[in-house]
Parts: structure tokens; sequence; C-alpha cells
């Protein structure tokens, strides 16, 4: 018989067995969830390898046969790749835009928010094209908040709107989880510059953000901002 050697980094699967005993946390997590006021973020936060996706899959299982609660599921570090900073932190917040857009039967909102977003978008690689690549991402963003701030408002506006929209239809949606994955892959000032974007916009009711991160790397980010 042959013997098999050697050790995988893959997540475990949310349902599957719990190798890493993270059943504790993610029964707390889910409980939590459920009972929050919104809207919060939540950060679950590990060095490179301590199962922090796994622990994203098990709470991601656990709601996906809950019709109340919507997922989204965004990995920032595929977003990043081939992309400038600037362009990830773009699609990264246009993928949460789509995905809340689809639950919208109505579609009153889609003219308003794809309208305000495109403002912020122009403005965002106006400024983009202003830099070297890869050059100071949470600078850019910081100077898009102040340049787009009236249109970033407004985006918001229309975003919370579509979130009660989407509570009132058929569908019952309580409450909408956003998962954030790897963004301690990314280089850290960029990270911080994610963060800092999404905090911005997505500050809506009945959204929940769940961010997988590496707690030095944003130590590393925000040193690389302030000095």
């Amino acid at each position: 018989m042959e013997k098999i050697i050697g050790v995988i980094d893959e997540p475990a699967q949310g349902g599957g067995n719990d190798y890493l005993d993270i059943g504790i946390h993610s029964k707390s997590l889910i409980e939590f969830i459920q009972e929050t006021k919104t809207p919060i973020t939540v950060g679950i936060q590990g060095e490179w390898g301590s199962g922090k996706t796994s622990l994203l899959n098990s709470i991601h299982h656990a709601f996906a046969e809950q019709p109340t609660f919507k997922q989204i599921w965004i990995n920032s570090w595929e977003y990043s790749l081939l992309s400038t900073p600037e362009e990830a932190l773009l699609k990264i917040v246009n993928r949460i835009i789509d995905q809340l857009l689809e639950s919208d039967t109505n579609k009153k909102y889609k003219q308003k928010i794809t309208a305000s977003a495109k403002r912020i978008f122009k403005g965002a690689l106006r400024i983009g094209a202003q830099v070297a690549l890869g050059d100071e991402a949470a600078q850019v963003t910081g100077e898009l908040m102040e340049s787009g701030n009236h249109s970033i408002s407004e985006l918001r506006k229309n975003l919370e709107g579509l979130v009660v929209e989407i509570a009132k239809q058929p569908t019952n949606i309580e409450k909408i989880i956003i998962y954030v994955d790897d963004l301690d892959r990314i280089e850290p000032k960029n990270a911080v510059a994610i963060l800092e974007l999404m905090k911005n916009i997505f500050n809506v009711h009945n959204c929940v953000f769940i961010l997988a991160i590496d707690f030095q790397v944003v130590v590393k980010g925000l040193e690389h901002k302030f000095g």
C-alpha cells in the first residue's frame, strides 16, 4: 500500500470535517451575524495559513440555505492580479454593486447607482493616470474621497435605497453578508486603500462585512500611509 505524504494548504470547505477545530468560532460568529445590528464589519485576523478562509467557508456554508441572507464573496487578491491598485479597487466595488443589483427585481435603482458609480470610477481613473504604476494607492484613494465626495455620498444613498428595496421583495432578504478574502496577499498599502474605499461606500444598513486579513498587513499599510 502506497504511503501518502505531504501537506496541502487548501482551505477546508464548509460542511466538511472540522480538522482545524474552528467549529466553536464559526458557531459564535454565525449567531453574532444573525443577531447583530448593522452596518458592521467583522475582522477575522490571523497569519497566512492559520485557517481564515476555512472559517469564512464554514460561515458561508451555514447561511447558504437561508434565503433571508444574501451572500457576496470577494477574493481581493484575484482582482488585484494584472491590475493597478486603482483598477483593483474599482473592480471590487463594481462586483459588489453588480451582485446587489441582481437581487433587485424592480431595477429602479440600477440607473441611479450606475450613474453615480460611473462618476466615481471616472474620477479614480483620472487620478490613477496621474501617478506611476503601483504608486501610493492609499494617497490615490484619499484624493478620490476628497474630489468625489458628493458622488460618493450620492452612491451610498442610492445603495441604501437599493438594500431597503431588496428587503421588501418576496425573497425577504434581512441581511447582506459580504466576505472579503485574501487581503493579506496584497501589498499592505493597497490592502489599506481597499479597506478605506469600501468603508466609505458600503457603510449601509443591513450589510455585514467579514474581512479576512493578517493584522500585521494592516499595520504595515498604515505605517506606509502615516509614517
